[in-house]
């Protein structure tokens, strides 16, 4: 099957119509958002219909007000039912991501030809483990970035 390098924005409506009928959708991120978990160009995606209230720790394709699709991670649940999203390898809360935004869930991904479950063990762990270390890497890399450009300034 040839591929196609086809933007996820023009792809939300087929995305939609294919979860409509309860298919799957496969595809290939595009972005570092999520590394280390997805890689670009290495992972295939399946996107699922979205058949319970999303949790602390899921994986959805959502759109932004400005229509620009994301996939990120359920950082939080809001008592307003809103989510509060962020990608693995970002910083920034994205909050107010309300359920109507919600496109799909991704439940698995395959690398090299292997299906990895995102409700495994080894998905769960790795969540924990981002989680835990969320407030020492944002302190780590602010630290490194104030020094690097430190360094930039001492050089000019």
């Amino acid at each position: 099957m040839e591929q196609q390098n086809i933007s996820l924005k023009a792809l939300i409506p087929v995305i939609r119509e294919v979860l409509s009928s309860d298919g799957e959708f496969s595809l290939k991120p595009r972005g570092v958002s999520m590394l280390p978990y997805l890689r670009e160009g290495r992972d295939t995606i399946i996107l699922s219909p979205l058949k319970r209230q999303p949790r602390r720790g899921d994986v959805l394709l959502y759109v932004r007000d400005t229509g620009a699709p994301v996939l990120h991670r359920v950082v939080r649940v809001e008592r307003d039912g809103t989510f509060s999203m962020r990608g693995d390898n970002q910083y920034y809360i994205e909050k107010g991501i309300r359920p109507d935004q919600v496109v799909a869930i991704m439940e698995r991904f395959f690398r090299r030809d292997r299906a990895k479950h995102t409700s495994s063990f080894s998905s769960r762990l790795y969540r924990a483990r981002r989680t835990v270390t969320y407030p020492i890497r944002r302190v780590y890399f602010a630290v490194l970035h104030r020094l690097q450009r430190l360094l930039k300034g001492g050089r000019s």
